[in-house]
């Protein structure tokens, strides 16, 4: 699980870098493109960083196709698909990011609930 974890993080690193350079090629031919693949970029490190990866595996792996796939786009020289797939992968990596906070709060309520109920059998004993 950990090598799993290591392995996402060295993958959006890599992508950060590829972005990076590409945008950079990029952007001055158009700055719209450059922005919004920064932002989708953006988006899908703080999934990364939210626990995404593990946690909302499917919604996480989603964003980053999308983004690679506005990445393309951009090295093709189709601006507006590159646009559209950059804003479908921000949306992507914010609903796996609030996914994997809802999984965390829900494992948080769900250990919250055993300890009441540890604490209502230590008081029944109790005389």
């Amino acid at each position: 699980m950990e090598l799993k974890r290591v392995l996402g993080t060295v993958l959006v690193a890599l992508s950060a870098v590829v972005l990076a350079l590409s945008t950079i090629g990029c952007s001055s031919h158009n700055p719209l493109v450059g922005a919004k693949l920064a932002q989708a970029e953006r988006a899908v490190d703080e999934a990364q960083q939210a626990g995404a990866a593990v946690r909302a595996p499917l919604e996480f792996k989603n964003a980053r196709d999308k983004l690679m796939a506005a990445q393309t786009a951009m090295e093709k020289g189709k601006p507006d698909s590159a646009i559209r797939s950059a804003e479908q992968a921000a949306i992507d990596a914010e609903y796996a990011r609030a996914r994997a906070a809802n999984h965390r709060v829900n494992a948080m309520a769900d250990e919250m609930t055993q300890s009441l109920k540890a604490l209502r059998q230590e008081l029944e004993r109790t005389p």
